[in-house]
């Protein structure tokens, strides 16, 4: 993967804000750009410029939230993945925390008495999500701070998550 398309000059426009969805209830914060809150119809966290972003959004998940979303709530997911094709916005969940933990979450002792599903259910749906969602991603990264850092990356670097996978320019430490 060319390091250049991901470290690329980036959208310096100091004017657009990061848009945070209303429910959000537990908001990241940004280094280097100004949030504003408002009512957003699907993800967390959306850029005040489409243009700069290619109208794409972020929907923030701590792992425990993950797994929930992948397995009771699957359903209600289905419908904001419904709604983000109709807007033709291209969706990132981004997940708080690491891709082997995710995998190996029955033995996190503050996740597994809570969930009843497998792994295995888990990223079996997952893998279907991406296959019937070509703007689908899922990017797993290491806590809140890095979050937020993915996040400003992610909408300031002109539409790169239309170009590459995103979880493999991560691991690649290229995002």
């Amino acid at each position: 993967m060319p390091k250049d398309i991901i470290v690329g000059k980036e959208w310096e426009g100091d004017e657009y804000n990061i848009l945070i969805d209303t429910r959000e209830q537990l908001p990241l914060k940004f280094k280097n750009r100004g949030t504003q809150i408002m009512t957003l119809k699907f993800g967390d966290y959306a850029f005040s410029s489409r243009e700069a972003s290619c109208n794409c959004y972020i929907e923030r998940k701590n792992l425990s939230d993950f797994i929930g979303t992948m397995s009771g709530g699957y359903e209600r997911f289905i419908k904001e993945i419904e709604r983000s094709k109709e807007a033709e916005a291209p969706l990132i969940v981004l997940v708080e925390d690491t891709l082997q933990n995710a995998m190996s979450f029955p033995y996190l002792p503050h996740i597994s008495k809570k969930i009843k599903a497998t792994p295995e259910f888990i990223f079996h749906r997952v893998r279907n999500l991406i296959q019937t969602s070509p703007t689908l991603q899922f990017l797993f990264v290491k806590g809140r701070t890095e979050s937020s850092r993915v996040v400003e990356k992610i909408f300031t670097s002109r539409c790169i998550h239309k170009k590459i996978d995103l979880q493999l320019a991560y691991d690649n430490k290229l995002l």
